[in-house]
């Protein structure tokens, strides 16, 4: 003989399906914000940081020039006789 299988639950007995819940509303410091108007924002974001890096690489150029000419300076000056 086979065992009995076990009969399901009458659907009375299982608990309630849990209500869905509703979309949440954006933030409403976004709803006035269009994605035209963020990916400006964040190009002109972009073009001021580029705009620091690029000074900042040309004061570190100046520095290494400057450190070159510096070390040519000392190669130029013989050593002392001893």
């Amino acid at each position: 003989m086979t065992a009995a299988e076990p009969q399901p639950e009458p659907a009375e007995d299982l608990p309630p399906e849990p209500a869905p819940t509703p979309a949440a509303a954006p933030p409403t410091d976004f709803q006035g914000l269009s994605i035209a108007a963020m990916e400006a924002d964040i190009e002109a974001l972009m073009n001021d940081k580029m705009s620091q890096l690029d000074e900042m690489l040309a004061g570190l150029e100046l520095l290494v020039q400057k450190i070159e000419g510096d070390l040519d300076e000392i190669e130029e000056v013989p050593d002392p006789p001893q």
